[in-house]
């Protein structure tokens, strides 16, 4: 038993001449989130956008991201559904400009009621 322990510490004092990680780093963050439109009903749109029970909807998401101490690498979306949350549709926003990043995306949604949640999250070139 004592030599299980004896190994142990040495592998700890192998571990500890490897630098500890920095702690300093600061996250990306994300602000002036819009989502347009902030809801649909099915009457609202041309019906070329409904197809049996599903529409085609389009969004327009933006958001700026800003990274204090790096750059950020790019912007993150999910949408997801609130009776489904494994049903999430996911991608990347483009760069419109500078710090503001966005588009319009189409996305097919069953027409029932349903609350969905977008999320956008920035990642940066520390944490790649």
């Amino acid at each position: 038993m004592g030599s299980v322990l004896l190994v142990g510490g040495l592998a700890l004092g192998g571990c500890d001449t490897v630098p500890a990680p920095e702690w300093d780093r600061q996250a990306p963050s994300v602000s002036a989130l819009e989502v347009v439109p902030d809801s649909v009903h099915e009457s609202e749109l041309p019906s070329d956008q409904v197809q049996d029970s599903s529409a085609q909807v389009p969004l327009d998401i933006s958001a700026r991201a800003t990274d204090p101490d790096g750059t950020v690498e790019r912007v993150v979306f999910l949408l997801e559904p609130s009776s489904n949350p494994q049903g999430t549709a996911s991608g990347t926003l483009p760069v419109e400009e500078d710090a503001l990043y966005g588009g319009r995306l189409a996305f097919s949604v069953p027409l029932i009621d349903e609350i969905y949640t977008v999320r956008v999250f920035a990642v940066d070139d520390d944490s790649l």
